[in-house]
């Protein structure tokens, strides 16, 4: 058996610390935007329960399409790495113009299906109330996507070249510009009307905007990367298509977990808009954690790109040990606060004495999946920093379509566990996920 090298994890642990923290509060930045709107939505009078579902079900719906491509725009980082350790400034410039124009072919598709779903939401068998409030600020949200998207293309260049607090300093600023404006536009401010959830819809639109460009210019400004953004005719016919043809099925890890989660805001519709209100708010902190942690699985892939360009397949194998340690402990730190102040987080969010009750049942089962949730996320990320896409995406698609739902939906409506049983089922489905991806990755491990 070989020793543990302590040395050689600890100088791994502190480079993937220096590339992963600006990834990590970059994604807390992306995420902390819908964690503000559902604080300041949940604070309007009379209407938290109504504003919070309608906005958890338009946001829900949104992602769990959006993140195909995020997640598919995601793997060019690593990409970029790999060519850098390789000295290829050409395929670099190359993989920055094809992400660019992927963005822009999967980002027009994903803002139609968005838009089209929003007239659909009275089909899901939810209130009303909240199918109407919902459909104006889908459509804000859905248009809102692609400055996002285009923002995560752009950012594969900075992150994939290291230079990672470029995205996380703009990210942060335009969180603090969000929270100013849904103060301005869903209170009414001086001249500006109130108006409510659809001003949320606004800040949110205006900020991302404010992302994409402020990006745009730091690249095209910046001389380290002037080499990479040349205007050249250059056929980039066959790596759109790689990027394609791995992206995709890498999306769809990300696509079967989050339609997981979505499907269970539609099912837990069905009992309640005070169950749905629960729902969103304990999701919406544990979205945080997982948001967190995919900085983690991204900082993990981009290491092991990198050692696979310098075809040192030891280190690559440090690398992706690391992540999966340092992901596994930011989550159990995680589930501990979970655990220890539910009743302080959800209080967060709402007073309401009809939603609170569920929300602290539903924060504490989220506190037991944590672990596996981080497992799993950081296992994916470092998969795909070795182009191992397919079988890992099916693997997903078993856990959490086979097992979690099935288990959820089971316990929700025939045992009567309503919110709390959909995520039991949910707690299986993502521990199911964690060990089958764990073990994919250590077998990969051995054939290297």
């Amino acid at each position: 058996m070989k020793k543990f090298d302590f040395a050689t994890y600890k100088k791994e642990a502190i480079a993937m610390f220096q590339l992963g923290y600006p990834i990590v509060i970059s994604q807390l930045g992306i995420i902390a935007m819908g964690v503000t709107d559902t604080i300041q939505v949940g604070q309007i009078e009379g209407k938290s329960a109504v504003s919070v579902s309608a906005a958890g079900l338009s946001n829900s719906l949104i992602f769990t399409v959006a993140i195909i491509v995020i997640i598919t725009l995601g793997i060019v980082a690593p990409m970029i790495s790999k060519a850098k350790a390789e000295d290829n400034d050409n395929e670099i410039r190359l993989l920055f113009k094809a992400a660019m124009r992927v963005c822009w072919y999967l980002g027009s598709a994903t803002v139609a299906i968005c838009l089209i779903s929003g007239f659909f939401f009275d089909k899901l068998g939810q209130e009303p109330e909240v199918a109407a409030v919902a459909l104006p600020y889908n459509v804000l949200m859905s248009v809102s996507m692609m400055p996002l998207l285009l923002f995560t293309a752009l950012r594969q260049l900075s992150d994939g070249l290291g230079r990672t607090k470029i995205a996380m300093t703009i990210t942060i600023s335009a969180v603090f510009l969000n929270i100013l404006l849904n103060w301005l536009f869903i209170n009414g401010i001086g001249f500006l009307p109130r108006l409510e959830l659809i001003g949320s819809g606004i800040a949110t639109l205006v900020s991302r905007l404010y992302m994409a460009i402020s990006l745009w210019i730091v690249i095209h400004r910046e001389p380290l990367f002037k080499v990479y953004t040349i205007k050249a005719q250059d056929n980039l016919t066959d790596l759109v298509k790689k990027i394609i043809k791995i992206g995709i099925p890498s999306g769809f890890q990300g696509f079967f977990e989050v339609a997981v989660f979505s499907s269970a805001v539609v099912i837990i519709g069905w009992y309640g808009k005070y169950q749905q209100a629960a729902h969103m708010i304990a999701i919406n902190m544990c979205s945080v954690t997982y948001m967190m942690v995919t900085g983690i699985a991204s900082a993990g892939g981009i290491r092991v790109g990198h050692f696979w360009g310098l075809n040192d397949k030891r280190q690559m194998v440090t690398a992706g040990n690391t992540a999966l340690g340092i992901g596994s402990g930011f989550m159990l730190i995680a589930a501990l606060i979970f655990f220890i102040f539910p009743q302080f987080l959800i209080g967060l969010y709402t007073n309401d004495p009809q939603v609170v009750p569920v929300a602290t049942v539903l924060l504490l089962i989220g506190s037991i999946f944590q672990l596996s949730d981080g497992l799993q996320a950081t296992a994916l990320g470092i998969l795909r920093g070795i182009a191992d896409v397919n079988f890992p995406t099916l693997i997903t698609l078993f856990a959490y379509w086979i097992v979690g739902l099935p288990i959820g939906y089971l316990l929700g409506n025939y045992y009567d566990l309503k919110a709390a049983g959909i995520w039991v089922g949910l707690t299986v489905g993502l521990t199911a996920s964690a060990i089958l991806l764990c073990w994919r990755f250590f077998r990969m491990v051995r054939k290297i």
